[in-house]
Parts: structure tokens; sequence; C-alpha cells
């Protein structure tokens, strides 16, 4: 015996349960929905000096904890030590949530300074300016300051948002 069962009869059963059905449609074909991400990580990796040290996805610190950095840089060799957090996003959608994330991540990251790469899309490249000022003045170190400290493997002088 079968049972066609619609989703609107789904979706009453799973009011009565307590629950809300979930549809969702996802692209035929390449398996990689991060790709875009992956490509954007691969560009920011040219830009290191050697003297980092990267992770990707290394999970913030704390029994159970689900976030990870994309990109976790440690500076060899430095005293104290210096860890950098790198979040990596292909496409900004909600800068409200991201800049959520962000300050999650500030509290419990324990990293010295955080970097938001973006790919560089005309997308992005439109809404960068309100997403560093939604992050407030802590994420003002210019792009070109950081990129620069990256390519010589020193010190970032802040955390920063930008495109790759």
């Amino acid at each position: 015996m079968t049972h066609d069962l619609g989703i609107v009869r789904l979706s009453e059963i799973a009011s009565v349960l307590g629950y809300e059905v979930s549809v969702g449609l996802h692209p035929v074909g390449d398996a990689v929905r991060d790709k875009g991400q992956l490509a954007c990580g691969r560009r920011f990796n040219a830009l290191l000096s050697d003297r980092w040290r990267v992770t990707d996805e290394t999970l913030l610190p704390g029994a159970g904890e689900q976030r990870a950095w994309d990109k976790l840089l440690r500076l060899v060799d430095a005293t104290p030590h210096c860890l950098i957090g790198v979040d990596i996003e292909s496409r900004v959608v909600d800068v409200q949530a991201l800049v959520r994330r962000t300050r999650g991540r500030e509290r419990d990251g324990q990293v010295d300074n955080i970097l938001l790469v973006l790919a560089d899309t005309d997308h992005n490249r439109r809404v960068v300016d309100e997403l560093r000022a939604s992050l407030g003045p802590v994420y003002s170190t210019g792009p070109r300051r950081i990129m620069a400290a990256l390519r010589r493997g020193e010190r970032l002088p802040g955390s920063g948002v930008f495109l790759v």
C-alpha cells in the first residue's frame, strides 16, 4: 500500500507534531558547493609570506564548538604568538548576519586579529563599504596595509576587510 503524501498534507502533520517542513532545491552537477569560496581562499594563500603557517577549517576554541575559521594564520617564530582568524565570503548576502557572526568570533575566537576576505566581485565591491561601516573602527585598517603585512610576514596593523 502506497501513500502519496503531498507537501500541504505533510506540512499539516508536521505542524501538529510541532515541526515545520523545509524544502530546498539544489543544482544538479558538481557536488562542491563552495567552489567560489575555495577559489578565493587559494587567491588569498598566494598573497602570504612563507612566514605564515596556514590551517584550514580550524574549529574555534571550546568544547563542542562547531564554528570554524576558514583559515587560521600563525606567524612563525613570533613572540608573543600571533594568530589571525580568516573568514572568507564568496558573496556577502546579509551584512547584518555577517556582522553578528563576526562579533561572536571576536568574543570566542581567541585570535589577535580577524580578516574578512571577500571575493572580488561587482556585488561585493558594492557592499564592502557598508560592511566596513557596520563592523566599525576596529575593521578600518586599509587593505593595502593588511596585504603588505601579509606579504612581508609581519604582524597585522589591525583587523580588516578586503577583496581578493
